[in-house]
């Protein structure tokens, strides 16, 4: 019964970061019509820097309290084994206080935000004025040229071998059984406040804006609207938000690779917003949730605590199984439901509200009469 609790704890996690996501995406994609398709890139910056800032300052912190020098390392010292044995022993040595955990989580979140959004407004302005295709192919190069960046060099996140002393913000916490559950509810609660705020900015002036650039752009220049800087300022906040959702991965995994974040995470999220709806923000967590249903319980450890034996020939091609499943659903979705399963819906403002309660009223009114 514990394996399942934490596997349900699982797919709450990963729902959360590709929610995060995902809505990040519709707000760039289905609001503005700008295809990121750069997504993992701010994402992997965000885990980037999350994870370097909270493994670099737990270790001097650590460190420091136990005495420990961290040296004869030619790299980074947070990737030496030394940093990993320091970092895991930390919390049941008492070496770093719970309130320093929820430090390092804070600060790395808080980092992860600004290095995403300075960054988005650094890998679009150059292409800002030219057409979506072009914006699109940019931002995808860009984040393969950073993951294999990552990947062979030291700095920042430790080469092939990866980052893994990243200190957990409940490593501290006795019940370690109940650690997945803690993040798992804390999760939700970001994905519940990018939500309303995703909800609430879609509906507002500015997105009403955004709307009107992907409807027609021309057609908003003409009225007013400077596209270019919609383009920016929208890529600002979805890459925040991608890069918060790196961070939140990161902490939880303890752990981040160059290689975790290859193109094929980016086209989950499209996959996602396809599937729930372009510009529906409900719809786009249902999208989510089968995605992270995909990747947590199609593999043969998840189908094994769930009680369900795999072949082990069959097992090894399980993880590969959900792209295909994906390029089926894309091409159902394009051929029989192209708006998704929750299509658009109009703009929730309380003046149009108002007019349509108004026009409402009106027909009761009317039709009340012509039966009297």
């Amino acid at each position: 019964m514990e394996g399942v609790s934490i596997l349900f704890s699982q797919w709450v996690i990963w729902f959360g970061v590709y929610a995060i996501m995902a809505l990040s995406f519709n707000l760039e994609y289905g609001y503005g019509g700008v295809p990121n398709f750069g997504k993992v890139l701010f994402m992997s910056l965000g885990a980037y820097s999350a994870g370097t800032l909270a493994a670099w300052l737990g270790l001097q912190w650590a460190s420091s309290k136990a005495g420990i020098a961290v040296a004869g390392y030619t790299g980074p010292v947070y990737c030496s084994p030394e940093a990993y044995h320091v970092l895991s022993t930390a919390s049941s040595q008492g070496w770093l206080e719970p309130s320093q955990y929820i430090l390092l989580f804070v600060a790395g979140v808080i980092l992860a935000a600004i290095v995403g959004a300075v960054f988005g407004a650094i890998g679009s302005y150059p292409t800002l004025r030219l057409g979506g295709d072009f914006l699109a192919i940019t931002l995808l190069a860009l984040g393969e040229i950073v993951r294999l960046i990552a990947y062979n060099s030291e700095w920042p996140v430790c080469s092939f071998n990866g980052l893994t002393a990243v200190p957990t913000p409940f490593a501290w916490y006795e019940n370690k059984a109940l650690v997945d559950v803690l993040y798992a509810v804390l999760i939700i609660g970001f994905t519940v406040l990018f939500y309303i705020y995703t909800h609430y900015v879609a509906n507002s002036p500015w997105g009403r804006a955004l709307k009107a650039m992907r409807d027609d752009e021309l057609v908003a220049q003409v009225y007013g609207y400077n596209t270019a800087k919609l383009r920016l300022q929208v890529l600002v906040v979805g890459s925040a938000m991608a890069a918060v959702a790196g961070a939140l991965l990161v902490f939880y995994a303890g752990s981040v690779q160059a290689n975790t974040f290859k193109p094929e995470r980016t086209f989950e999220v499209i996959v996602a917003v396809m599937l729930g709806g372009v510009a529906n923000n409900i719809g786009v967590l249902v999208g989510a949730a089968v995605i992270a249903a995909l990747n947590v319980f199609l593999n043969a450890s998840a189908l094994e605590t769930l009680g369900i034996t795999v072949p082990g020939n069959v097992a090894t091609t399980l993880p590969y199984l959900r792209y295909v499943i994906m390029g089926i659903l894309i091409v159902i979705i394009l051929l029989y439901k192209p708006q998704g399963l929750i299509p658009e819906k109009p703009v929730q403002t309380p003046f149009l509200e108002k007019l349509r309660a108004l026009i409402k009223e009106k027909h009761v009114v009317e039709e009340a009469a012509g039966t009297k």
